[in-house]
């Protein structure tokens, strides 16, 4: 029996033959590039890229909703009436109800909104605040016992 001895010579640059199975690569089906070699715009098989649009990757929470900025803004003005200031005139109470309903009025249009909840806090807290104004003035302007004094109010049994 003979036995015959293949002598391999390296390559002149120093790096090893890539690998080759016996037979070469099978032919891939038209339009694929051949399998093993990476190829800019295909992924590998095995490791999908990223899922299609509208679907969120397995295993990660949904991204969170905002909340609308107008609602956001409406209950915070309607809640700046707490400051004593303000409950002469409530402008910022008025102004809370107007982007109350402006806030509302977008989250009606939008599909995945947040913030209804506030905005209806605005609105209600806001109008509070502009009937309690509104009460004040009634009151003031009707009794007997306030007077103006220059710039200041004077309610209470004491005299002219």
């Amino acid at each position: 029996m003979t036995s015959v001895h293949v002598v391999s010579t390296p390559p002149p640059d120093g790096n090893p033959p890539p690998y080759q199975p016996a037979g070469g690569f099978p032919n891939p089906p038209q339009g694929y590039p051949p399998q093993g070699f990476p190829q800019q715009g295909f992924p590998q098989q095995g490791f999908p890229s990223a899922p299609p649009p509208g679907y969120q990757p397995y295993g990660q929470p949904p991204a969170p909703q905002r909340a609308n900025g107008m609602s956001i803004a409406s209950l915070v003005l309607s809640l700046v009436n707490i400051i004593p200031c303000f409950w002469i005139f409530p402008l910022p109470a008025l102004l809370g109800v107007i982007f109350g309903f402006v806030g509302r009025s977008q989250l009606g249009r939008a599909e995945n909104g947040r913030g209804k909840g506030l905005a209806t806090a605005g609105i209600i807290v806001g109008l509070v605040f502009i009937a309690l104004g509104a009460i004040f003035w009634i009151y003031v302007s009707t009794s007997s016992n306030c007077y103006r004094d220059g710039s200041s109010f004077h309610c209470g049994n004491t005299t002219r």
